[in-house]
């Protein structure tokens, strides 16, 4: 345990000149010294992560592909990526007191062909949940996911040749091993977004640089939960994203900070006749608030050409200066 101590000493003085006076200036500066210590306790350990217990599998195909679908190998590759994420706890003397995750995969596939092409398809569902649901550090997700692989048929041979002149069978792709990537990749991208939750600003913000996706989306909802203000700045860029989830991503956590700069982004980066965006940007800013706000609203409302937009500028206005109304008055 960690302790931050101080010496508190008497401030009166000593006026002693001989070698004698200097130790007993020690003696008695130990004697009124007192020695106060403020014990820090410890951060508490974070909680237990559950302990990975049954697999159930679900093989929803139709014959033949359930034939071709190995389900002890399926269960195999599931069971090594979910222990191997850092979702889990490892079974042990101590794994008693954690909670019990279970998970359940269902899946079902199949192989079409038409003409020279055909493909090996397979869709997959993946559950975990956690008893007691409630307790820290429990995991639960239900998602989906699927795969598709494409192959090439083998050629018919021309009526009147012999079978010598036939091409080489070309066999079809695994759908085992379509479903166990499928599987393998939904447990990766919850591992990730996980680490994410717990990562660093610095983690955080190397997700909102890079390039997409869903991870790049999940990183900014995050910045907004955590109140990371100096994300802002790139959260305003990102209003202008070419990428609409990332757009409204990144105004959802400026609204979540109540972040009063993004009125002025959207105002001059949308287009008055995006009606799409407008509808949007009008609710958005209405619960930003602000001077600026009002301002634009009352704009929209008097002069833009539709009808419907005008009517909802006019309204959202109208509630914006009901909240800072009723604000005020609070205050």
């Amino acid at each position: 345990m960690r302790a931050a101590c101080r010496l508190l000493f008497s401030s009166r003085r000593f006026a002693l000149s001989t070698p004698a006076g200097f130790a007993t200036i020690a003696v008695l500066a130990a004697a009124f010294a007192t020695l106060t210590c403020r014990r820090t306790p410890p951060p508490p350990p974070p909680p237990p992560r559950p302990v990975l217990a049954g697999i159930t599998l679900d093989n929803l195909a139709l014959p033949p592909e359930r034939d071709r679908l190995d389900a002890t190998a399926i269960e195999g590759e599931l069971r090594r990526a979910l222990t191997t994420s850092g979702l889990f706890g490892a079974a042990g003397a101590d794994a008693g007191t954690a909670p019990t995750a279970r998970a359940r995969l269902a899946f079902t596939a199949e192989i079409v062909q038409a003409g020279a092409k055909g493909e090996a398809r397979v869709r997959v569902r993946l559950r975990v949940d956690t008893r007691p649901s409630d307790a820290p550090g429990a995991v639960a997700f239900d998602l989906e996911g699927q795969g598709v692989e494409p192959f090439a048929v083998p050629a018919v041979p021309a009526k009147g040749r012999g079978a010598e002149s036939l091409s080489p069978p070309t066999p079809a792709p695994s759908v085992t091993a379509l479903v166990k990537r499928v599987a393998r990749d939904l447990v990766e991208g919850v591992a990730a977004r996980r680490r994410l939750q717990d990562g660093s600003p610095g983690a955080l913000h190397a997700a909102l640089m890079a390039d997409g996706g869903e991870l790049r989306e999940e990183a900014i909802r995050i910045v907004g939960e955590r109140q990371l203000r100096e994300e802002v700045p790139t959260l305003l860029k990102l209003l202008s994203a070419d990428d609409e989830p990332v757009r409204d991503a990144a105004l959802g956590a400026l609204i979540t900070m109540r972040e009063r700069r993004a009125v002025r982004e959207l105002t001059q980066s949308r287009s008055l006749r995006d009606r799409r965006e407008m509808r949007k940007i009008i609710e958005a800013i209405s619960i930003l608030g602000g001077q600026e706000a009002d301002e634009y609203l009352s704009f929209v409302a008097a002069t833009h050409d539709d009808d419907e937009i005008r009517g909802e500028a006019a309204a959202a206005r109208a509630r914006l200066q009901r909240r800072e109304a009723e604000a005020g008055a609070a205050h």
